[in-house]
């Protein structure tokens, strides 16, 4: 490395997006934030204005541009990274022909329906890596052609959020693989899309972004996004990937035997791997890794940190104080009750289950409730269930992949050195907890140092950057042996209210 050099991250997130100055050797010197929301339409339905998107990149690069000229420091390139699996239709100008269909709108179930009768999910899943859900773009691709085809038939182009904001700053029309990936139109094994796909949507390659590695320099800062942001125009702009990919990165997550559990208002549990991994029941998902050429195995557990907030709101009101003071109180009352808390077990899938179960009508449980129960025997329920669906994904991915040396933890729940202690015995094997927050933005510098040939690979980019002291923990025997017992209990109380068809019958009778 022969200078520093300063690279701006890019971090478009589903409530906000996060600008962060950053030099080569991982110091951060400013960072912008701006919010946005997203609309929930009932039943399914989620949309977001993209003009929120391009608002904020304007916005929090102006400040950063504004502290770099009082500061003298000459910005060298910016690195995006966003959230995944959102479609956005545009014009031969580049401009938006609706709002965009959010990755957590559901309304192409009947979409997803077709396709199973096509394809199959089994079909789907070993050219994508994807298991067959409304998550996926292609059936909204299906859903938009079908329900607004003028509209489908008007659009130049479909692209992502990190599409989007790349075109609104570059004016080029590029994505990378771990964009792609999400879309169920690239082939996992070529990172090129799929020509099977591409008919199933209707679509072409030129209705498609161009495919580009992740940490590639794509395109440069137009003129008039740079007189806006006092940025210098012609700035390099990389395309970093998705927000978990680089997540992963960011929490050293490079190599084979290494994991992690990135835990916010769901969780996210991902393991590196070299080559692309499947399962014979698509319960994992496969996808390219944030560094270019790699892959990784991937299980979302819907549900984790949205419980323990909606468990703190619903049960700790009468605590007149800051959140923080709720959920100090929470801690500490969950702290006093035993490893399995007194025998109540709660089963985490209060809006359904994802991997490793797959049921959307799952719903959330509190069981083996006595009169002897306390509140804090609840609180520490729900730290052990969410942990113990974490660890059932990680014995998934351990089988697929190999035997987990370390798991790296990250998210707003595991500042509680007590849930970071509950994953390591429920995990059984030791967890660091990195004291830097911004997993996703250091991880796309991370990736950008390579891209910029500031360093040669990204091992050395990581000795370089992420010096962030880590806190270890280690499991305790005893409490390991207990929730191996838990976790076999949680899963034959999953199985036994799905094989008696317990799910669908409280779903009907809500809708008497």
């Amino acid at each position: 490395m022969n200078k520093v050099t300063y690279i701006i991250t890019l971090d478009i997130g589903t409530s906000g997006m996060l600008a962060s100055l950053y030099n080569s050797v991982g110091e951060c010197f400013c960072t912008s934030e701006q919010e946005y929301s997203t609309e929930f339409i009932y039943p399914s339905k989620v949309e977001q204005d993209p003009a929120t998107w391009a608002y904020a990149a304007y916005a929090v690069l102006k400040k950063i541009g504004e502290y770099a000229q009082s500061h003298q420091i000459k910005i060298d390139a910016i690195a995006v990274t966003s959230q995944r699996a959102s479609l956005i239709a545009v014009d031969e100008t580049g401009s938006v022909l609706r709002k965009a269909l959010m990755w957590q709108d559901k309304r192409t179930i009947e979409q997803c329906n077709k396709l199973e009768k096509t394809y199959t999910t089994k079909g789907l899943y070993a050219k994508t890596g994807l298991r067959l859900s409304p998550y996926a773009v292609l059936p909204r691709m299906l859903w938009m052609r079908e329900q607004e085809r003028s509209l489908f038939d008007c659009a130049k182009k479909f692209i992502g959020v990190q599409d989007y904001v790349f075109y609104v700053l570059s004016g080029e029309m590029k994505t990378d693989w771990t964009q792609a990936a999400r879309t169920m139109l690239m082939d996992i094994q070529t990172f090129d899309w799929d020509e099977d796909l591409l008919e199933a949507a209707h679509v072409t390659r030129e209705k498609l972004c161009e495919l580009v590695a992740p940490g590639t320099v794509a395109g440069y800062l137009q003129a008039n996004v740079a007189q806006h942001t006092n940025l210098p125009q012609g700035t390099p702009i990389l395309l970093c990937g998705g927000d978990q990919q680089n997540a992963a990165v960011g929490l050293n997550v490079v190599r084979e035997g290494l994991a992690e559990a990135n835990t916010g208002t769901g969780s996210f549990v991902i393991a590196h791997t070299d080559r692309p991994v499947f399962d014979e029941e698509a319960r994992i998902l496969c996808s390219a890794s944030a560094i270019a050429g790699k892959w990784v195995a991937e299980a979302s557990v819907f549900n984790s940190g949205s419980i323990y907030r909606w468990f703190g709101k619903q049960f700790y009101h009468n605590i007149e104080a800051s959140s923080d003071s709720v959920y100090e109180k929470m801690t500490q009352e969950a702290a006093k009750a035993p490893a399995g808390a007194n025998g109540v077990l709660m089963l985490p899938h209060f809006e359904g289950s994802g991997a490793p179960y797959w049921e959307p009508e799952a719903k959330g449980l509190f069981f083996n409730l006595s009169l002897g129960s306390t509140r804090g025997d609840m609180a520490r329920a729900v730290l052990e269930g969410i942990a113990l669906e974490i660890a059932d994904n990680l014995m998934l991915l351990e089988q697929k992949t190999g035997v987990m040396e370390q798991i790296s933890i990250a998210g707003g729940m595991t500042k509680s050195d007590l849930f970071a202690q509950i994953q390591a015995d429920a995990f059984g094997v030791s967890v660091s907890r990195y004291e830097n927050e911004e997993a996703t933005s250091r991880g796309a510098l991370i990736i950008a140092a390579v891209g910029l040939g500031i360093y040669d690979t990204i091992e050395e980019s990581l000795k370089n950057i992420l010096k962030t002291d880590t806190k270890q923990f280690w499991p305790d025997k005893n409490n390991q042996r207990i929730y191996k017992i838990l976790l076999e209990r949680k899963q034959k109380l999953f199985h036994a209210l799905k094989k008696e068809g317990i799910y669908p019958l409280f779903m009907e009778s809500l809708m008497l």
